[in-house]
């Protein structure tokens, strides 16, 4: 595969890591593979899939892990953590996500609001 094409598939594990937290371990090895690249858009890409990742698939985990230990599901907490994660969460990552699909598919790099310039 292209190096664009690898970058470009590093943001759609990223939306699919969203909804499906099992997608986290095809980013993580992903992540292992590539994280050194030759080439910086596909490093860039890569680095900052992984973070994002690392971080929707730690919240989504400790919101689940909440709700089976302490709260149950019949609890406010769960509604009022499900609504937090869903209206709040997935599009503040979804959208970088889909931004840096647009400008990879173009050839250019794309940094994250937050993240992208920690990332080199």
């Amino acid at each position: 595969m292209q190096f664009k094409t690898k970058a470009i598939w590093s943001q759609v594990m990223v939306i699919l890591n969203l909804l499906f937290p099992f997608v986290y371990l095809f980013i993580l090895i992903f992540w292992i593979k590539h994280k050194n690249s030759k080439d910086k858009m596909l490093r860039v890409s890569i680095n900052q899939a992984f973070i994002i990742a690392t971080l929707t698939f730690v919240i989504f985990t400790a919101l689940i892990t909440a709700v089976l230990l302490h709260f149950g599901y019949k609890s406010t907490f769960t509604l009022i953590a499900g609504e937090i994660y869903y209206m709040l969460i997935i599009p503040l990552c979804f959208y970088p996500a889909i931004m840096n699909i647009a400008r990879n598919n173009a050839g250019k790099i794309y940094y994250y609001p937050l993240i992208g310039r920690m990332v080199r």
